[in-house]
C-alpha cells in the first residue's frame, strides 16, 4: 500500500514551484501509471491555483520501437503553458517529439523522473523545494563564476574541470530559460570546458546510460568500482573488474566521442536515496561525471548551458563522499 500523505506532499512540492496563479496545465500519463498517481498531481495543481488542470492518459502500445506521440497530445502541449509528463519509464522521455513540440512552441516541461508511484511517494520528491532550489542556486552560482572545480574523496577520486559556461540548477523547477524541469532532482549541472578534465574519477555508486539514437544494455547499480582516468578532457584508461568490463563494452559499441567526458553534476538532494535509478544521481554528497553527448544540456538553452560534444551516449557515473573544491574554496553544504 503506498504512503497516502506522502504522495499528497510529493504532488504538491512539484506543483508548487511550477504552476502559477491561471495557467493552463496540462498531464501527460499512460495507461500503465495508477489513477492515484495522476489523481495527485492533478489536485495539486488545481490547488496550486492552475487556471485550467487537464490530463490526458496515452494507451500503452504493444510496440515502442520508433514510438511518436499521439497527434492530439503533441497538440494539447503546444497549447498549454506547462505540461508534467508522468508516461512510465518505457516512454521516450526528456529528448523526444513532446518536448520539441512545446519548447518550439515557448512552453514549459516538468518531467517526472520516479514516476513509479512507489519511488514517487518517497526519498527525493519529499525535499523542501524552497531549501533545495537555495542551497542548489547557491552552489551553481558560485561554479558558474569559477575557473576551476575539483572533486575528491576518500575513494581515491581526485578530478578537475575547467569552468567556461554556466552551470544549471537542476531542482524540479521548469526554468523560464531552459523550459524545463525534473522531478525529483537536485543537483547543479556543467558542461566543462573541453579537454580540460584531468585526473581519476572512481565510480563506485551508480551508473545510466542514455541511448540518443538506439538501444542498449543499463549499467545500475555497481557491483565494484570502476576506475576512470582523464587526461586533456578523455577517457585513457578504465579498469576495475565486473562493472568496468560492462561498461568498456558499452564504450565499444559507441562512437569516439563516448569517452569524452562532457558533464559533471553535483549532487544537492538530502532525501535522495542510493537506489538502482536516476535518483542516485541527485543525492547531496555524490558527484557524477558523464561520458559522451553535452549538446543538449539546458534543453531550450543548451546554447547556453550546453557543450560541443556530439555523441550517440550519454553515461552518467556516480561517486559517493565527494568534497567539492570551487577556485581552491571547499563548498561545504553544513554551513549554508
Amino acid at each position: 500500500m503506498f504512503p497516502f500523505h506522502e504522495l499528497r506532499r510529493a504532488a504538491w512540492n512539484l506543483a508548487s514551484g511550477n504552476v502559477n496563479p491561471g495557467e493552463d496545465v496540462l498531464i501527460v500519463a499512460s495507461s500503465d501509471q495508477p489513477p492515484e498517481l495522476i489523481d495527485a498531481i492533478v489536485a495539486a495543481c488545481d490547488f496550486a491555483g492552475a487556471g485550467s488542470t487537464t490530463a490526458a492518459v496515452i494507451a500503452c502500445p504493444a510496440q515502442m520501437d520508433n514510438y511518436l506521440h499521439p497527434s492530439p497530445v503533441v497538440a494539447a502541449v503546444k497549447s498549454a503553458d506547462l505540461t508534467v509528463v508522468a508516461t512510465s519509464m518505457r516512454f521516450p522521455r526528456a529528448y523526444d517529439d513532446l518536448s520539441e513540440a512545446l519548447f518550439s512552441a515557448g512552453k514549459r516541461q516538468v518531467l517526472i523522473n520516479n514516476a513509479p508511484l512507489d519511488d514517487f511517494c518517497r526519498g527525493a520528491s519529499l525535499a523542501n523545494p524552497e531549501e533545495l532550489l537555495e542551497i542548489t542556486r547557491e552552489l551553481a552560482s558560485q561554479v558558474s563564476n569559477a575557473r576551476r572545480v575539483r572533486i575528491f574523496s576518500e575513494n581515491g577520486t581526485d578530478l578537475t574541470v575547467g569552468v567556461c559556461r554556466p552551470c544549471l540548477p537542476l531542482t524540479g523547477y521548469a526554468e523560464k530559460d531552459t523550459g524545463f524541469g525534473s522531478f525529483p532532482s537536485g543537483e547543479a549541472m556543467l558542461s566543462p570546458e573541453e579537454g580540460t578534465a584531468e585526473g581519476l574519477f572512481v565510480a563506485d555508486a551508480f551508473g545510466q546510460v542514455v541511448y540518443l539514437s538506439d538501444q542498449g544494455p543499463q549499467l545500475g547499480l555497481l557491483e565494484d568500482p570502476i576506475y576512470l582516468r582523464f587526461k586533456n578532457g578523455s577517457l585513457t584508461d578504465i579498469s576495475g573488474g565486473r562493472a568496468a568490463v560492462k561498461l568498456e563494452n558499452i564504450l565499444n559499441c559507441a562512437d569516439q566521442n563516448s569517452r569524452l567526458l562532457g558533464e559533471l553534476g553535483l549532487g544537492t538532494n538530502p532525501n535522495a536515496r542510493a537506489i538502482g535509478h536516476v535518483e542516485n544521481k541527485f543525492r547531496r554528497g555524490t558527484a557524477h561525471i558523464a561520458l559522451g553527448d553535452n549538446h543538449l544540456i539546458g534543453w531550450r538553452a543548451s546554447a547556453t548551458y550546453g557543450g560541443e560534444i556530439r555523441s550517440n551516449r550519454h553515461i552518467d557515473l556516480v561517486s559517493d563522499g565527494i568534497s567539492i573544491e570551487v577556485d581552491g574554496s571547499i563548498f561545504n553544504f553544513s554551513s549554508r
